[in-house]
């Protein structure tokens, strides 16, 4: 996630948040927030909340998890995003079989690569650091028959700078297969990209342009993807960044593919930026979750701001063909409003995970477990 709402595009001066004042977006959608279908709170204390993942303790912390646990599963697997520091950022597995109580670093899936790529964001005309994965998801796809790649891990790969100006456009969507989660994965191949009248990085050697799918076309950017499968399909959430009237907001869309990531086809909007007004009032909605618990699906989703993310709405997905949601069933934020989100969910991981902290001196990110078991 690495503040997704403070710059989305390049450095902070594309940030899809920049214009006018949080006070002012809150009271620009204020309206769009119905108290009457938005649920109580579910608060919680993030500093008794905390799991850490056994054997791998990076110097700024381990966040972004994504779990694949099944209820009643005798152990599951979580890929999160683990921080030596900013510039340096991968994804690690991680295994548990008590429940998601303990966990333990089992495979490194990416590492950073130093590219230098060509774009009139930069003032040399070309953009120079490192290409690294975050928020990662996870998800086991057991019919694909490739058993080779029924472990599928999807991250948003875009390059950094050395002064960790964060260019997320200059990236694309990737893809890596293995056949169990300690691996062997995969390199990060580009799989969904983008067009952009800076650069061709995004829109070359990928498998699916976005631009040219109806619900995605207008684009700047994707970030934060969220499969999950069922029957018969695979199914992508992202986050796209784009602009509505000079000023660049978040909306998730919903992708879908029937052929194990070979190809996506647009299924249509999940959320909009209006819906985070339980939470945040005129912030974009970004970090989806796609899980099902108890035969309904459901997508989990923080809005964000200029001052980072701010718990995690919950929805029912009431048509899964058509992608469509219902009213928020659950809000979850920590005591003391601190940066909180995304979040994941898996009935055999004992229920809510998600990011707390922020990169601050003595307090790197960290995993927490907030103690809801239920959606």
């Amino acid at each position: 996630m690495l503040a997704i709402a403070a710059a989305a595009c390049g450095s902070s001066a594309h940030s899809p948040d920049a214009a006018g004042s949080a006070d002012a977006r809150r009271a620009l959608d204020a309206a769009a927030a119905d108290a009457s279908n938005c649920p109580a709170v579910t608060m919680f204390d993030p500093s008794i909340a905390a799991a850490a993942v056994g054997s791998d303790a990076p110097g700024e912390g381990v966040f972004d998890p994504s779990i694949v646990y099944p209820a009643g599963a005798s152990a599951g697997a979580m890929a999160y995003s683990a921080v030596p520091d900013q510039t340096t950022i991968r994804t690690h597995v991680a295994v548990s079989s008590d429940g998601g109580a303990t966990w333990m670093y089992v495979a490194e899936a990416n590492t950073p690569e130093a590219a230098t790529i060509a774009s009139a964001e930069c003032t040399a005309g070309s953009c120079t650091g490192n290409l690294i994965s975050e928020v990662s998801s996870l998800v086991f796809d057991p019919t694909d028959p490739d058993t080779n790649a029924q472990w599928k891990l999807f991250a948003h790969r875009y390059l950094v700078g050395p002064q960790v100006q964060l260019y997320y456009d200059l990236g694309t969507i990737t893809l890596q297969t293995a056949p169990s989660p300690t691996g062997p994965w995969t390199a990060p191949q580009k799989w969904i990209g983008w067009s952009s009248l800076t650069e061709t990085y995004s829109s070359t050697g990928i498998q699916v342009n976005a631009s040219d799918l109806t619900g995605t076309a207008d684009c700047l950017a994707l970030t934060e993807p969220a499969a999950i499968v069922l029957p018969g399909v695979l199914d992508l959430a992202v986050g796209c960044v784009y602009s509505d009237a000079g000023t660049n907001k978040i909306r998730i869309e919903l992708l879908r593919s029937t052929d194990h990531a070979a190809s996506f086809a647009s299924v249509g909007t999940l959320l909009r930026p209006s819906d985070s007004g339980c939470l945040d009032p005129g912030a974009s909605i970004n970090g989806a979750d796609l899980f099902v618990s108890d035969s309904t699906e459901y997508v989990a989703a923080t809005p964000s701001d200029p001052t980072g993310y701010h718990g995690c709405l919950v929805f029912p997905i009431s048509d899964p063909v058509a992608g469509t949601v219902g009213a928020p069933v659950r809000a979850i934020a920590p005591t003391g409003g601190q940066f909180s989100g995304a979040c994941t969910f898996a009935d055999g991981a004992g229920g809510y995970a998600l990011d707390v902290g922020f990169f601050q001196s003595g307090s790197p990110f960290r995993i927490a477990h907030p103690g809801i078991a239920t959606p």
